[in-house]
């Protein structure tokens, strides 16, 4: 063959395995960022359609619990009792 066509072809061969590399960082850098924004966008979700709601009913049994001992029954109070018995099950 040909020692020009033969650089030609060796030329073309290296620069063409140049551009794949290229474009294949790029579409994995791409793809990295896709799936970081679907993570993002699902914890984004879980914490206010399941954590926020959990924590907002939380406050509201601490609340409801620490407001127990002003009432005149607290000493005989069959759910106080229910709550410490579970409590102290665990």
């Amino acid at each position: 063959m040909n020692p020009i066509f033969d650089f030609i072809l060796a030329l073309a061969t290296i620069l063409s395995g140049a551009g794949w590399l290229t474009e294949r960082r790029k579409r994995r850098a791409e793809n990295e960022k896709a799936e970081l924004d679907v993570s993002t966008f699902y914890v984004k979700e879980f914490n206010e359609n399941i954590v926020n709601p959990l924590k907002e009913e939380l406050a509201k049994n601490r609340a409801a619990i620490n407001a127990v001992v002003s009432c005149p029954r607290y000493p005989d109070c069959p759910v106080v009792h229910e709550i410490s018995d579970r409590a102290t099950a665990d």
